[in-house]
C-alpha cells in the first residue's frame, strides 16, 4: 500500500511538471529517467501486497515507458511534444492505477475466484 501511495504522489508529480513546467523533461535529462526507474522500483514492490497485480504490471510497464522516452530525449529524438504527452499520460495512468490498487481492497465475502466469477456460497 505503501508503495502505490508512494507511486501515486510520483505520478501527479510528473503531470505537475508537465502542465505547469513543460520544459523541466528537456532541461533535467537525468531526471526523467531517474522518475521511471522509480516507478518501476515502486511497481514491482506494491506488487507483492496488491488483490490484483494488473495494476502494478500497467505502473511496471509505464515505468519501461518513461525510460525509453528519456533515452529518446538524450538521443534527440523526441520532439517536445511528444515529450509532453510522453510524461503527462504516463503520469496520469500511473497515480490513477496505483492509487486504484491502493484502495481497492475486497471484504473477504466479496473476494472472487481466479477465473473471476465469484465463489459459492
Amino acid at each position: 500500500m505503501i508503495a502505490n501511495l508512494l507511486n501515486t504522489l510520483l505520478g501527479l508529480w510528473l503531470v505537475y511538471v508537465a502542465v505547469l513546467d513543460p520544459a523541466w523533461a528537456s532541461a533535467n535529462a537525468w531526471k526523467l529517467p531517474l522518475a521511471g526507474v522509480i516507478v518501476l522500483l515502486l511497481a514491482l514492490w506494491a506488487r507483492a501486497s496488491d488483490f490484483r497485480k494488473w495494476q502494478s504490471s500497467a505502473n511496471f510497464v509505464l515505468g519501461v515507458l518513461l525510460v525509453v522516452l528519456a533515452a529518446l530525449h538524450w538521443l534527440d529524438a523526441a520532439p517536445r511534444l511528444v515529450m509532453f504527452w510522453g510524461v503527462f499520460w504516463p503520469g496520469i495512468l500511473v497515480a490513477v492505477l496505483a492509487l486504484w490498487a491502493a484502495l481497492y481492497r475486497p471484504a473477504d465475502g466479496a473476494r472472487q475466484t481466479e477465473g473471476g466469477s465469484a465463489a459459492p456460497h
